[in-house]
C-alpha cells in the first residue's frame, strides 16, 4: 500500500513538472533552443541586459546609458514590467541550460493604448528620456492598429544575444520563434523598432514591413547628432511590423486562452505604480 502511494506521488510530481515545463519554440543546429522566459531566468536576463545589451545597442550606447546608474535602474525597472507579461523568449544553450539570449515582448491592445504605454514612455532620467523620445518620434506618425487592421499586437522591446552567439542566424530564428508564439496566442501581428541595418534585413526577409524610419544623422538635439557611434551600415532606426497570415483575432477580447497562455488585461493597480 505504501509503495503504491509513493508511486502515485511520484507520478504527480512528474506531471507537475511537465505542466510547468516551458514551451519550446524552436532550435538551431549550433545547440540553442528557444523557450518561454520563465521567472527563474529573470535575474539572468537582467544581468544580460546590463552587460551585453545596454552597453552595445546603438541608441543606449550613444548616450552612454550603461554608465549612469539611475538611467540603468530605470531601464531595468521597465524591463521587469515587460517580462511580467510572461510572453517573452529565452535562448538557452543545450546541455548547459545557460541563458545566451533573450527576446522580451508584451501585448498592446487598442482599447488599452494609453495605459499600455504609460509606464514605459513616462521617464525621468535624462539619458533614458533621450532614447525614449527618439523611439516615440519614430512611432508617432504610425497607427499600427489601422495600418495592420488589428486590435492587438505584440511589441518586441528587446532582442539581445551574448556577443559570442551573434552572426550565427540566431536572431532570425528568435524572431521566427516570437512569430510562432504570437500565432499560438491568437495575436495577429508583431512589431519592433530595429536599430541596425542587419536587423532591418532580417526582419524584411521574414516579411516585416517598414512603417517609419528616422536616420541617425537627421535626428538632432540643439543642432547636434545624438546617435553618432552607429557603426557601418547602420543608418537609422525603423519601426517594422508583420501581419501574421491566417491568424484571426477572437471576437471577445477579454481574457483569451490558448494551449499555453492566458493573456489578461493590465491591472489598474499596477498601472498606478
Amino acid at each position: 500500500m505504501a509503495q503504491g502511494a509513493e508511486a502515485e506521488v511520484e507520478k504527480m510530481k512528474i506531471l507537475e513538472e511537465r505542466i510547468k515545463a516551458p514551451s519550446i519554440w524552436g532550435r538551431v543546429p549550433c545547440g540553442i533552443r528557444f523557450e518561454d522566459l520563465q521567472d527563474r531566468r529573470y535575474e539572468d536576463a537582467v544581468r544580460m541586459l546590463k552587460k551585453h545589451f545596454l552597453p552595445e545597442e546603438i541608441t543606449y550606447r550613444s548616450v552612454k546609458l550603461a554608465e549612469d546608474r539611475e538611467a540603468t535602474d530605470e531601464y531595468i525597472h521597465n524591463a521587469r514590467i515587460w517580462m511580467k507579461d510572461k510572453m517573452s523568449i529565452a535562448a538557452v544553450k543545450e546541455g548547459t541550460d545557460k541563458l545566451v539570449g533573450v527576446l522580451i515582448m508584451r501585448i498592446q491592445e487598442k482599447n488599452a493604448f494609453s495605459r499600455t504605454f504609460s509606464r514605459v514612455k513616462i521617464t525621468h532620467n535624462p539619458l533614458y528620456t533621450t532614447v525614449m523620445r527618439f523611439y516615440n518620434k519614430i512611432e508617432e506618425p504610425v497607427n499600427l492598429y489601422e495600418s495592420l487592421g488589428v486590435r492587438r499586437y505584440f511589441k518586441i522591446y528587446v532582442l539581445a544575444l551574448k556577443h559570442r552567439y551573434r552572426h550565427r542566424g540566431i536572431a532570425k530564428e528568435m524572431l521566427k520563434a516570437a512569430i510562432a508564439l504570437s500565432a499560438s496566442a491568437n495575436v495577429p501581428a508583431i512589431c519592433s523598432i530595429f536599430t541596425t541595418g542587419r536587423l532591418h534585413q532580417i526582419a524584411e526577409e521574414l516579411g516585416f514591413e517598414k512603417m517609419n524610419e528616422i536616420y541617425y544623422v537627421r535626428y538632432l538635439i540643439d543642432d547636434k547628432i545624438v546617435f553618432w557611434d552607429t557603426g557601418l551600415g547602420n543608418y537609422g532606426a525603423a519601426l517594422m511590423a508583420y501581419r501574421i497570415p491566417n491568424v484571426e483575432e477572437p471576437q471577445e477580447l477579454q481574457t483569451q486562452h490558448s494551449s499555453r497562455f492566458v493573456i489578461q488585461p493590465l491591472d489598474d493597480e499596477e498601472d498606478e505604480s
